[in-house]
């Protein structure tokens, strides 16, 4: 190693540990996450910095795109806002085996005056010969994960050749046998029958959820019945072997469903921008609004637009009994009529209780969050949570410290930007906004707006 004796120049450093395992054969060569982890710390701790955050991409090849690894995006982000010096792992190939991709983040990092560190290697990046041995160590390494591609892609046509299935989740009606050879699932296969049959006859997904779910008494997500009927091993295909397995429905009437399905879709402008998307709260469920678009032909033909939002878990699932749709024209009268009373009365109430009523600390809710995060790590580490609890647990964890995060660290907030509000004539101005500027205006003091079945709607201020 080369770190047995403390570095002064790194002493006092805002420092973040980035740790990546892409497979379990990995525990031979000493690179688990356990193993990364207790080196980064031992290394932290003996050049004096300080911890400000830890990246952990696991089950992620680093020759894989960097934006397909979450973490390290995460990672981006906080290097464009300046949160820390100097990024640590363990070697090279934790960091990058891709040329192209590690020199376009390099250019990322010194743009923004963030550094990196292998700290069981030695690399200078700062004369030529040290950036030509870096290529060169990037080289190679991309050169065996290019080998190991192509070792694995032979082993999979092996096993597609013997009509093996090679990975993911069988849908219903469908199951494997003890060679791992794609069978019919006979407990299922009314099922998967009854849904390909309901579809043919109403050319509905929706229908069809809405069937099943009544018949099975279960409930069924709208992109899985999407994504089940047109899944080819029903008709016995699979990655391209049209005779891979028994075929539960005959593959002329499975391609004739496809045709159906396409020409049910309808092509419609994807490219609106909704004014209070991410705002509109359902107060049923509690779950945001999602935006929609009606379409009314006039009486002199024309065709009229009317932006909507609704709760979607009413309409997908029914497991919501929000009902009511909000046309955007009504909300926006309503938030314009309502807003100048209402924030009068929010500032009045919070200059007099000195905090907003309603709002935690964020700075201690990021603490407990944090504290989670490293309970949670522990417990992943011993060995007490399997990956797949590890990884939903952390990203819910996530989400929640990066709301925490975003809002101000200070509970007594200064309220010269809503003061400033009042005092201007804003209504006039916002007439001139383009529906982006609109949603900006009104994220930049609304928190979320709860709507009612009657109409009425409580607004909360950040």
């Amino acid at each position: 190693m080369y770190f047995n004796n403390g570095n002064p120049d790194l002493y006092g450093l805002r420092a973040v540990k980035y740790i990546r395992c892409s497979h379990d054969d990995q525990v031979l060569h000493g690179d688990t996450l356990d193993a990364q982890n207790a080196i980064l710390d031992e290394f932290i701790t003996m050049n004096r910095m300080q911890l400000v955050d830890t990246f952990i991409d696991e089950a992620l090849t680093a020759r894989k795109k960097f934006t397909k690894r979450k973490e390290f995006v995460r990672l981006l982000d906080g290097v464009k806002r300046h949160d820390f010096d100097l990024i640590i792992f363990t070697k090279l190939d934790r960091w990058f085996r891709n040329i192209g991709d590690y020199h376009r983040i390099q250019e990322i990092l010194d743009a923004n005056g963030v550094q990196w560190k292998a700290v069981t290697e030695s690399y200078d990046t700062t004369t030529t010969n040290g950036r030509l041995y870096i290529n060169i160590r990037l080289s190679v390494a991309q050169d065996e994960c290019d080998r190991d591609s192509d070792r694995i892609k032979d082993v999979f046509e092996y096993k597609l050749r013997n009509k093996t299935y090679l990975t993911g989740k069988l849908p219903k009606g469908l199951k494997l046998d003890a060679e791992k050879h794609v069978i019919i699932d006979e407990e299922w296969k009314q099922f998967a029958l009854d849904m390909f049959d309901h579809f043919e006859a109403t050319n509905s997904k929706r229908g069809t959820l809405l069937y099943l779910k009544e018949k099975y008494g279960m409930y069924l997500c709208y992109d899985t019945i999407a994504r089940n009927l047109r899944n080819t091993l029903y008709k016995g295909e699979y990655r391209g072997d049209a005779d891979f397995c028994q075929a539960l429905i005959p593959p002329e009437r499975f391609d004739r469903i496809q045709q159906l399905a396409k020409r049910n879709v309808r092509q419609r402008h994807t490219n609106r921008t909704y004014i209070f998307t991410g705002l509109l709260v359902c107060a049923s469920c509690r779950h945001y609004l999602v935006g929609q678009t009606s379409y009314r032909i006039l009486a002199d033909g024309t065709e009229r637009v009317y932006p909507l939002y609704r709760c979607n878990r009413r309409y997908q699932s029914h497991s919501c009994s929000h009902s009511r749709n909000y046309r955007e024209e009504h909300v926006e009268k309503y938030l314009l009529a309502h807003i100048r009373p209402a924030l009068s009365e929010y500032i009045a109430e919070y200059e007099v209780n000195g905090c907003s009523p309603a709002q935690k600390s964020p700075a201690a809710e990021a603490a407990k969050i944090q504290k989670k995060l490293k309970k949670l790590y522990d417990l992943f580490m011993d060995d007490l949570i399997d990956k797949e609890s590890y990884r939903r647990e952390y990203e819910s964890l996530q989400a929640k410290l990066s709301e925490a995060k975003s809002a101000a660290d200070a509970p007594h907030r200064n309220l010269a930007d809503l003061k400033s509000i009042l005092s201007q004539g804003y209504e006039e101005i916002y007439q001139t906004f383009s529906p982006t500027e609109k949603n900006a205006f009104w994220k930049s003091f609304v928190q979320s707006v709860l709507m009612y079945e009657d109409g009425s709607m409580d607004i909360t201020f950040l």
